[in-house]
């Protein structure tokens, strides 16, 4: 397997037996490039865009393999479609993102659903909006899956450092929050919610993990919003910042409860895996893919978003603070799910995947 991806120092020090990294580099020529092309398409309303990622891409690409799996970039699925002279006719597209109308815009959703022998949503949330674009009879759910053996509650060892570190004491009641920081993730109505239980409760925490787009942008004038809501209980609420995956496990040990706030539609959020794996009580949105992983009022309290979204999520978590049989209840049940359920188990992945291309991929 060769795996294509922009450039990182992080990477260079990864070997597999059977793959490699070809790490793509984006020269200062190139953004430029496309920055003044794209500028040019657009006086005359051209649907194509210049990518930096994408040119570079091109140019490195082999074009000598069995199988193309685009991953979740639509864009990125045509550049190669119309650029490699072999294996256009074993394509394929996972996705993992809604139709927005601009980077997964339904004219590419039809030209993948014509020239893909393979499409893979994460859910079948994800399918439905792609087959109602694109109708096809070849497109799989293949779920996200997470990994048990690392989100594991009782492989966690650093729980009292991070007490210390962010303040927590031991009679803290703490809710979480992980994911990427913008107004669709609904952290805003979280806050507002999380200050009305503040009002009441002088024991509750509220820990805000992410940023607005990973490690790359730290914050924005929404985070400064966030920030400016939070100062009436700054002491009671925990802005982190972006945290690598290999803290998470030590971070959600350290909440009672998960709360997934989304106000627009998403795909299926690993975050909902990841915390039912390590043993928590849920709140979230009736979100698009939340409440199929979620399995609705077995494993999570779920929020009606389009009424009064601050309200609901502040009566479910009022309601789980308040029940401790309903939170171990929930407790169980997700963790019950996760560990049970093979879609979700990581080490049977490749299998489902492979199941797919022997049924597709002649």
């Amino acid at each position: 397997m060769d795996i294509y991806t922009i450039e990182s120092s992080k990477l260079d020090a990864l070997t597999y037996k059977n793959a490699e990294i070809i790490q793509i580099h984006i020269s200062k020529w190139n953004y430029f490039f496309c920055k003044a092309r794209n500028g040019f398409l657009k006086l005359f309303r051209r649907k194509y865009r210049f990518i930096p990622y994408n040119r570079a891409l091109l140019k490195a690409f082999r074009d000598d393999y069995d199988v193309i799996l685009i991953e979740n970039n639509m864009q990125v699925y045509e550049d190669i479609y119309k650029h490699a002279k072999n294996g256009t006719d074993h394509m394929i597209y996972h996705m993992h993102n809604d139709i927005d109308g601009t980077t997964k815009p339904e004219y590419l959703c039809e030209f993948i659903g014509k020239t893909a022998c393979l499409i893979l949503p994460v859910s079948k949330y994800i399918k439905g909006r792609f087959c109602q674009a694109a109708p096809n009879d070849k497109t799989e759910v293949l779920y996200n899956c997470v990994d048990t053996h690392f989100f594991d509650l009782n492989a966690v060892k650093d729980t009292e450092k991070l007490k210390e570190k962010y303040k927590i004491k031991e009679n803290d009641f703490v809710f979480l929050f992980a994911g990427s920081v913008y107004p669709g993730k609904g952290v805003l109505e979280l806050l507002r919610a999380f200050k009305k239980m503040r009002e009441k409760y002088d024991n509750v925490k509220l820990m805000i993990v992410g940023s607005r787009w990973y490690n790359l942008i730290a914050r924005d004038s929404y985070f400064d919003v966030l920030q400016k809501e939070a100062l009436e209980c700054k002491d009671d609420i925990i802005f982190t910042g972006y945290l690598y995956a290999e803290a998470m496990p030590s971070i959600y040990a350290l909440a009672e409860v998960m709360v997934i706030p989304s106000i627009l539609e998403e795909a299926f959020p690993l975050v909902a895996l990841e915390a039912m794996a390590m043993k928590k009580a849920i709140v979230a949105t009736n979100s698009g893919g939340v409440v199929e992983s979620l399995i609705a009022d077995k494993v999570a309290l779920i929020v009606d978003k389009s009424t009064d979204v601050v309200e609901g999520l502040y009566e479910a978590m009022e309601k789980l603070y308040l029940n401790q049989e309903l939170r171990e209840r929930l407790k169980e049940n997700a963790y019950r799910e996760v560990h049970t359920n093979p879609c979700y188990d990581i080490d049977l992945y490749y299998d489902n995947f492979r199941k797919l291309l022997d049924q597709y991929v002649k």
